[in-house]
């Protein structure tokens, strides 16, 4: 059976000197196109020459092309001379030259995409750069208009604070109540932005101190204690015993990931409770995997809702922003700080029965802690400063106006001066208790005037 399939790829055949064919010897390949007594010019013309001056006794190989009603093949055709006849052998190579032609095909057309794709890769490397470089000026100008919008706000709350000790009429009172609220309000929001434009940037970088983790639940739920005052919504706080003392790790974005995930839930829980529950998940000599878990009873979401609440600028209702003062940030950030310190955060949610969120984080054990990174709930300790000398740097006339009115209720010796430069002359020819610095200042910033003294 092979052997009848490869006979139908060659004819062997003799003829003499003028091209008359001879004999067919075997093979299958256009049979009835070669016949005894034909001319083997008829078929394969470009043999018409090759014949006559063929050398006796060498083997000769062309390649070339047979035509038979208008049918085209490539061949490669043998040739050998001895005495008064000559051997023939006819090779259909039609299928290997086509193959070879897709192939040699493809290849022009590889060669041709790769230097595409390396144009592209160009391209979108320059984009990259460009899409880069437009990322860090957004960064960089979120954060300086969070700091330029900070300033007065700063200032607003200080006053209100400040109107607020002053005896005033009750509707007075209440405008102030409302003032403050929104002032507070547009604080957080300034603040996650320039949290935001900080963890973009990548300039927000987490510390790694000793910290106790019961101290730091004992420190929110005693916060929680003096501001919440909604009394429909009832506040846990659960603590498994089992919890490491110490471990390393950044108490103050810590507190941030808990209170916005706490703060989260009590905005959405309009009667209910809100339980936030800490215990331990795995712990060896070296590290712990603690889980931190906040469960609220409140309207709860959609599969797809919880799928997108991670999401920046993401409220489930269009009225949210509204509603909840916000604008949907808080929750991006959470997973960005959980991200940062190697954890991760997931949420189990159901329409009208509540939202649980979980996030853990794995924490390094701190075997070597000191008496000064302990924290101590513990009633705060009122620190006076009447009398004291305090230094205060701000190219803001309304801060240092805002200042002063609280460093003098405080009784304190101040002294104001408008800019890094004025304050190192003040330092070196005054000493100071205290100074306190604006970091944005013409001149002299306060970071570089802090790393002078």
């Amino acid at each position: 059976m092979i052997t009848n399939r490869v006979n139908e790829f060659f004819i062997a055949l003799e003829t003499n000197f003028e091209g008359e064919i001879l004999n067919i010897v075997e093979g299958n390949f256009l049979q009835d196109a070669f016949r005894k007594g034909d001319l083997i010019h008829d078929k394969c013309p470009f043999l018409a020459l090759t014949l006559t001056s063929l050398p006796n006794h060498e083997l000769l190989n062309l390649e070339g092309m047979l035509i038979d009603y208008e049918q085209e093949f490539n061949v490669d055709v043998d040739l050998f001379k001895e005495n008064q006849r000559i051997s023939i052998v006819i090779y259909d190579r039609t299928n290997i030259y086509k193959s070879l032609s897709t192939l040699n095909q493809s290849r022009n057309d590889l060669y041709f995409l790769k230097r595409e794709l390396a144009q592209k890769n160009k391209e979108l490397e320059i984009q990259r750069a460009l899409a880069d470089k437009a990322n860090a000026e957004k960064s960089r100008f979120l954060a300086m208009m969070s700091h330029e919008i900070r300033n007065p706000l700063n200032v607003i709350l200080g006053y209100t604070e400040l109107i607020h000790k002053e005896k005033t009429s009750l509707m007075a009172q209440e405008y102030l109540k409302y003032l403050s609220i929104s002032g507070r309000n547009l604080k957080v929001i300034v603040d996650d932005i320039l949290d935001l434009s900080r963890v973009e940037a990548g300039k927000l970088h987490l510390v790694n101190d000793t910290i106790q983790l019961k101290a730091i639940i004992h420190q929110i739920k005693n916060n929680y204690k003096t501001c919440h005052k909604d009394l429909d919504v009832a506040l846990f706080f659960n603590i498994s015993d089992d919890l490491p003392e110490f471990v390393l790790g950044d108490d103050v974005r810590l507190i941030q990931i808990l209170t916005n995930l706490i703060n989260n839930s009590i905005k959405f829980t309009s009667k209910g409770s809100v339980t936030t529950t800490v215990k331990l998940l795995f712990s060896d000599a070296e590290k712990a995997l603690i889980s931190f878990q906040v469960k609220d009873t409140g309207r709860g979401m959609t599969e797809e809702q919880a799928s997108k609440i991670f999401e920046e600028y993401q409220q489930n209702r269009l009225s949210d922003h509204k509603i909840h003062k916000g604008v949907g940030l808080g929750l991006s950030i959470v997973k960005r700080l959980v991200s940062l310190m190697g954890g991760r955060i997931k949420v189990d949610s159901a329409k009208n029965y509540g939202t649980l969120m979980v996030v853990d984080i794995p924490f390094q054990l701190s075997l070597n802690h000191t008496k000064k990174n302990e924290v101590v709930v513990a009633k705060k300790k009122t620190i006076s400063l009447k009398g004291k000398r305090i230094l205060v740097a701000d190219d803001s006339f309304l801060n240092l106006k805002i200042v002063s009115h609280i460093l003098e209720s405080e009784k304190v010796q101040y002294t104001l001066v408008k800019d890094g430069v004025e304050a190192i002359k003040a330092m070196d020819s005054s000493t100071f208790d205290m100074v306190l610095l604006d970091i944005n200042m013409p001149n002299l910033k306060g970071d570089e005037l802090i790393m002078r003294k």
